[in-house]
């Protein structure tokens, strides 16, 4: 059974979401209190707590999903004892383990030495063009509490683990996921022709499996799921029929769930057109900011003009960039503005960009000292091709 929380209030102060809260950090035992009434923490909607049997649930499917059985004293779940999911686990085993040693571990290294300063200006983290990708946003910002997405691919539903066992359909669903993870894990980007698929089939009907297994690989819990819709204004509301870019709200914990966090992923065009359309992510980057924004494997569409809204939202309401060289073209980091600090080695784009190439940013390279950088990121995910620029707003 799953220790549900004891006391739970929000406090809006400074535009951030304070959190006071006492619980258990074991999934053991169910007792609950309702939150008191407080103020809503606006723009956000006000986390409310799944209830404790969904609670229960849904933090077993995470668990389930990340590859790993979850501590309960009742016993397996059903799934559990079953060769289709025995199976995935060892496969999501073995790619982890290979992630972690080939990648991960040099990126936590990296980011708590390169990134402290950012991390220590703002807990607010923006990742435009990310698609499901929490696990590398994650792994850079660790002590996140605004962590801000969007993406062209549907939210979805959260799987329940129990109910897709019961109904034979156990088996499939687990190889869709395999499918949706399997480029990620190993070159660390998702195909944006591939999401196209994978998350939008008969099986898989959004992103929300692949969004809960990163968090339960990383050692969370979810507290809260709210399906919500962003208004022009940049102002959230739980879904219902108004008119509003579809997202959802996660809160999440890991220990002792005194630090909560909120994930909102919107699936949204971040083109000029869609902006013109539905301008609030960029109103809710302007209302939670400012933060550091994260750009990886983002095709390049922050070099074209028809991205400029999103891409001046970057610039306005960031305090730093991290970024490969798919994202933000080198020229609009004004020096007077900002202080760019070059990682790795610039090799040029991929074949399929080939027409991005940035003759600024190999001349910046060539005339600046640069450190190595010890893991690959983005489309050329080999450490000695690979780059990354931080920068710094002055």
């Amino acid at each position: 059974m799953i220790t549900i929380p004891t006391g739970l209030r929000f406090n809006h102060i400074l535009g951030f979401l304070a959190v006071t809260v006492v619980l258990s950090t074991s999934l053991r035992g169910v007792e609950t209190v309702a939150p008191a009434p407080t103020k809503q923490p606006w723009p956000l909607v006000q986390p409310t707590p799944l209830p404790p049997d969904a609670w229960y649930r849904t933090n077993c499917s995470v668990r389930g999903l990340a590859g790993e059985k979850a501590p309960t004293d009742k016993g397996l779940n059903p799934w559990e004892s079953t060769s289709e999911w025995m199976e995935y686990k060892k496969w999501i085993d073995s790619r982890w383990s290979s992630l972690d040693h080939v990648r991960l571990s040099a990126m936590r290294s990296w980011g708590n030495t390169e990134l402290a300063p950012l991390r220590a200006e703002t807990r607010t983290v923006f990742y435009p063009f990310s698609g499901p990708d929490v696990l590398y946003v994650d792994t850079f910002f660790p002590n996140s509490r605004y962590l801000l997405m969007a993406g062209l691919e549907p939210v979805g539903t959260m799987p329940d683990l129990a109910k897709l066992h019961e109904d034979g359909k156990l088996d499939a669903y687990l190889g869709q996921v395999k499918n949706s993870l399997s480029t990620i894990l190993a070159a660390s980007f998702f195909k944006t022709k591939d999401m196209k698929n994978d998350f939008n089939n008969q099986l898989v009907d959004g992103l929300m499996p692949a969004l809960v297994v990163f968090l339960g690989r990383q050692g969370y819990t979810i507290d809260s799921i709210q399906y919500v819709s962003l208004d022009h204004d940049g102002t959230l509301h739980i879904r219902n029929e108004k008119s509003g870019a579809p997202g959802v709200q996660i809160t999440y914990f890991q220990g002792d769930r005194n630090n909560l966090r909120v994930l909102c992923y919107f699936q949204t065009d971040l083109g000029d057109d869609g902006l013109k359309s539905n301008p609030g992510f960029v109103r809710l980057m302007q209302r939670i900011g400012p933060g550091v924004t994260y750009l990886k494997a983002a095709s390049y569409l922050l070099h074209a003009d028809y991205f400029s809204t999103i891409r001046n939202g970057i610039l306005d309401d960031s305090l730093g960039v991290v970024e490969d060289d798919s994202g933000i073209p080198f020229h609009y980091f004004d020096p007077k503005q900002w202080t760019v600090t070059p990682y790795g080695n610039y090799t040029g784009p991929i074949a399929l960009f080939k027409e991005h190439a940035q003759q600024d940013l190999t001349d910046f390279y060539a005339k600046t000292p640069h450190q190595p950088l010890p893991f690959g990121s983005g489309y050329k995910f080999v450490a000695s091709t690979s780059s990354l620029l931080v920068a710094k707003k002055k």
